[in-house]
């Protein structure tokens, strides 16, 4: 059986319009809510929502390819990439710098056509520090470019991807398709993100690189949303990808063989409901950052806002375990009596909530 690349009537999706209705509906009513949430936002708290997200796409995206970065490693490159600290932290990760580099990349150019360039630079972001992989360049072996699975003398093969040669024509013909689509039954919000469906499932059709294909790919389908939409817009596709991503590659192998592409729409669709649920719930964390801050600041020492910063650094997921005793100490090379006595101010005046007893106490920041 054919894949879709060699069949006559490529690039001509189809899709049920119908089917695809009510969740565009439901995406439309969350994309409005994310931009009347932020629309009362200072530039400060907006650009904080927007790194938080970055944040959230750049860890993700790269564990759907195996790869795992810290928070800390990450969000350190965009804060001294988007000019919010004042100092150079020294680089423990060039990965996880490349990957915080690309996401500014991507927010950046968001309201300019996609072109090619775009994406050769992106992919040279991503790939400078990988000596195995030519950074910013098409692949170009004249061995076939497979995705497989399993061991050596059992390989099953998966998807195979347009010979290297067949490229330029190729991408020629994508970015002409890509200019000229319309999608007039769903609307102007509709359109967008049946285009940023489409438009991922294409990039990872012709798998133009020797490595870094999904990446580029999802960053390719958040980029051309926000450019169709004509606003940035905070999503991280990859965060809802991830918590089960065998059905992201299911999905994609399915979609390999045929152009009726109704069934991966859907499925995207829902993956960007999701990520726009979770938009919601970073901002309206931030929101209560900022107000937390407004309220304790000034009551807060030194070693308690370390503290408490490293609790927010977190994100919307919290800091695993609650901070105790232990952990106290551990940021900020205090002594046992010390960490206690700030632990309990902080309880007293109600910053903290005291969970359990003994060695299994444990203090959660208190919103309420």
């Amino acid at each position: 059986m054919k894949y879709i690349w060699q069949l006559a009537d490529f690039p001509k999706f189809k899709y049920n319009a119908t089917k695809l209705l009510a969740l565009v509906e439901e995406s439309v009513v969350l994309i409005g809510e994310v931009r009347g949430i932020t629309k009362g936002f200072s530039d400060a708290l907006q650009e904080e929502v927007s790194a938080q997200v970055m944040l959230s796409e750049a860890i993700k995206t790269s564990e759907i390819e195996g790869e795992y970065f810290s928070r800390e490693d990450v969000m350190s490159s965009l804060m001294m990439n988007l000019g919010l600290l004042n100092y150079v932290l020294p680089s423990k990760n060039k990965k996880a710098d490349a990957i915080a580099q690309l996401m500014i990349e991507v927010r950046k150019n968001y309201n300019e056509p996609l072109t090619l360039e775009m994406i050769l630079n992106w992919h040279k972001t991503l790939m400078n520090h990988q000596n195995n992989v030519s950074s910013g360049a098409l692949r170009s072996s004249s061995e076939p470019m497979k995705v497989v699975s399993g061991r050596y003398g059992d390989i099953k093969v998966h998807y195979e991807a347009p010979p290297s040669k067949d490229l330029p024509l190729l991408l020629e013909q994508f970015f002409q398709w890509y200019r000229s689509f319309e999608e007039s039954t769903l609307g102007a919000i509709g359109e967008a993100i049946i285009l940023s469906g489409l438009v991922h499932l294409y990039f990872e059709t012709l798998h133009p690189f020797e490595d870094g294909n999904g990446r580029i790919g999802r960053a390719i389908s958040e980029k051309v949303l926000a450019e169709k939409l004509q606003s940035h817009l905070f999503i991280s596709l990859s965060s809802s990808i991830e918590k089960n991503k065998s059905s992201y590659y299911d999905e994609i192998k399915k979609v390999q063989r045929n152009l009726e592409v109704t069934d991966w729409l859907v499925y995207f669709i829902d993956i960007l409901i999701q990520a726009l649920k979770e938009t919601v719930e970073v901002v309206q964390f931030v929101r209560k950052k900022t107000e937390f801050y407004d309220r304790y600041n000034a009551a807060l020492n030194e070693r308690q806002r370390k503290a408490i910063n490293k609790m927010f650094n977190q994100g919307v997921s919290g800091f695993e375990g609650g901070m105790t005793a232990k952990k106290y100490i551990s940021i900020n090379k205090t002594t046992k009596s010390t960490a206690t006595r700030d632990l309990q101010e902080l309880v007293d005046i109600n910053i903290f909530v005291r969970k359990g007893a003994g060695r299994s106490t444990s203090y959660d920041l208190n919103f309420e």
